[in-house]
């Protein structure tokens, strides 16, 4: 069995594919032009400073979109349902994973550095530095 033809039978590559093809290169186009729109904001200083992050922000959430749609294939189709709710719990682990790590190194920072007068003192009794 070609690979053609296994992608098919599970439904990952419809009959269709001249469609495909176009939605996988306009997805890419789109998604390069806005790495590079990105890129030369920053690097070419082509806004003033305050716009920067803010366009960069809109940038990035429009490359999202285009991804999920255009590699994605989320859509209304009850198998782009099934994607898109595997795809709100790998957002909620990663949420977990970034915001309890943020949470444990600040406890972490409060806890474990000493203050200005410990350093002092322990920086007074070394030798031979």
């Amino acid at each position: 069995m070609s690979t053609k033809h296994y992608f098919e039978s599970i439904g990952a590559w419809p009959h269709t594919s001249g469609h495909m093809t176009r939605t996988y290169i306009f997805g890419f186009l789109v998604s390069l032009a806005l790495t590079l729109g990105s890129y030369a904001v920053v690097v070419h200083g082509a806004l003033p400073v305050e716009f920067i992050i803010p366009v960069i922000l809109i940038f990035a959430s429009l490359q999202f979109l285009v991804q999920v749609l255009n590699f994605l294939h989320v859509n209304g189709q009850t198998s782009s349902r099934e994607r898109l709710v595997v795809l709100g719990w790998t957002v909620v682990i990663i949420l977990v994973l970034v915001l309890g790590s943020m949470w444990i190194m600040t406890n972490l920072d409060a806890r474990m550095m000493p203050d200005a007068a410990q350093v002092e003192r322990y920086m007074t009794r070394q030798t031979g530095i």
